[in-house]
């Protein structure tokens, strides 16, 4: 430890809490290659310093609060109408089979 009584290294769900993140997200960064860690006795450690110094990737999405437009709305429910289709055609070609 250094002089400030902080351990060099932290586990991810330290990393997370540090950075304000989810786990997942610190996960994520270390399976893109964006944080560098240590494996140590089958946990992952991460270095202090480098957590401090990695800036998560912003949100992707859209953001609460904001409503979908009318535009997307509208895909969104004929993707939904089309998937919905394709599930009852296969339900009924099972059931088809099934009696045979």
């Amino acid at each position: 430890m250094d002089s400030t009584n902080t351990p060099k290294q932290i586990t991810v769900a330290e990393a997370a809490k540090l950075k304000g993140v989810a786990r997942a997200t610190v996960y994520n960064a270390i399976r893109d290659g964006r944080i560098a860690h240590q494996l140590i006795a089958g946990h992952i450690v991460l270095e202090r310093k480098v957590v401090l110094t990695w800036q998560p990737i912003g949100r992707v999405g859209r953001p609460k609060g904001i409503p979908v437009s009318k535009e997307v709305k509208k895909r969104i429910s004929i993707s939904r109408k089309r998937r919905w289709q394709l599930q009852k055609s296969e339900q009924k070609v099972s059931r088809d089979m099934k009696e045979k």
